[in-house]
């Protein structure tokens, strides 16, 4: 390892980064254009990515016991979590740049382009990619829920990415035991049917001369109930919220429908529904194969609170939203 590359590891740590990998730019030779490195910094020759851990006990308790609460963690994930994140990419930036190397700090999560754009051609298309990131520079692989699983953590932490143009020493890509046993866990907990197993519909992808295979999302489902809490089982529930809007169970969902539920929601919730937090269930409920034993399998409330769902209609037509409230 070169001194430099030894230096950016050793500030992340100290910076509270539990995981830190440097991927070489070659390993996104077949990135799309617009969220390549080089897209962001055109001298790029490496992406350092990054990963602080959940408290192992919040995540696994989150909703669970007599407290039945999921404040902790909403809070932890999304500032926390994300202010330390944060503070790494920015530090780790100026060490780079006090050494003479231009260098982009890249987000942790929550802005996408929900259309394509220009050359992008997908939906909920985020700037760039800290999840491939991740794997590209060794801190693990894909599951099937197309999210990237560590040795150490499972599913139980977060990531951010720096690019820069400092010749750091690349770290091996992940080789180590099967972190996805396609246990279908993920598919059979997202009360919003979100991933798409279906064989002629998953997705592969090159990384570093890997090929990764995963699952299609529909982000539009996703974002249903993780973006705006419309399913109260995923962790609205545990603030008192009642209500719920399924998705259409066919066809397209609008921006016109999204929006719409997302209204009718907070009407008939209230302000609590201001008040909250969705907790995706796939990424809640996966343990890979190497952690089974290690990690606490946690509480099942959303499967358990979807058995308690009354619809306000019978469903004939799948092609729109349907209101339910279930019982806390």
């Amino acid at each position: 390892m070169n001194a430099l590359t030894d230096k950016v590891k050793k500030l992340a740590k100290d910076n509270r980064m539990d995981l830190v990998g440097v991927a070489s730019i070659d390993r996104y030779a077949h990135a799309p254009e617009m969220v390549y490195p080089k897209a962001h910094l055109p001298e790029a020759n490496a992406v350092i990515a990054m990963a602080i851990r959940y408290p192992d006990a919040m995540f696994a308790n989150a909703g669970a016991g007599d407290a039945e609460s999921i404040f902790s963690i909403e809070n932890y994930q999304n500032t926390v979590i994300g202010k330390n994140l944060y503070n790494a990419a920015l530090r780790v930036t100026r060490l780079l740049e006090d050494e003479g190397y231009k260098t982009v700090p890249m987000m942790v999560s929550g802005r996408w382009r929900l259309h394509p754009y220009k050359s992008i051609r997908t939906e909920w298309c985020a700037d760039f990619s800290n999840r491939h990131a991740a794997v590209a520079a060794g801190l693990g692989e894909f599951g099937l829920h197309a999210l990237c699983i560590t040795p150490q953590y499972g599913m139980r932490q977060r990531f951010i990415s720096v690019v820069t143009e400092a010749p750091l020493d690349a770290d091996p890509m992940y080789s180590g035991p099967s972190l996805c046993d396609k246990c279908m866990i993920c598919f059979k907990s997202c009360p919003v049917k979100a991933i798409d197993v279906k064989p002629e519909h998953l997705e592969k992808i090159q990384i570093g001369g890997r090929v990764f295979e995963y699952a299609k999302v529909d982000h539009w489902r996703c974002g249903w109930s993780e973006q705006v809490n419309n399913i109260p089982e995923e962790g609205p529930a545990m603030g008192g919220q009642e209500i719920g809007i399924l998705p259409p169970e066919q066809g397209e969902i609008t921006d016109e429908m999204f929006l719409s539920a997302f209204y009718e929601k907070n009407k008939l919730a209230g302000f609590q529904a201001q008040m909250t937090h969705a907790m995706g269930n796939c990424m809640r409920m996966c343990i890979p194969p190497p952690l089974r034993g290690k990690q606490k399998m946690p509480a099942p409330y959303c499967k358990k609170l979807m058995a308690t769902r009354i619809f306000e209609d019978t469903g004939e037509d799948k092609t729109k939203p349907r209101k339910y409230k279930i019982s806390i």
